[in-house]
């Protein structure tokens, strides 16, 4: 039973890690690549916008 509840209690930690490893990998590709993803989506709002003229 010791053993059992040690298995979980590390299964926990290793899952927030996980998880916070996660947020971090994606913030550092927000921060990277921002531009270029606001740059390819104000470059689809143009031409949108003259396909409907």
């Amino acid at each position: 039973m010791i053993l059992f509840t040690f298995l979980i209690a590390l299964l926990l930690v290793a899952a927030i890690v996980i998880i916070a490893f996660g947020f971090v990998v994606g913030a550092g590709f927000i921060v990277m690549f921002g531009d270029v993803i606001i740059c390819a989506l104000i470059s689809a709002l143009i031409i949108r916008h003259f396909m409907k003229k």
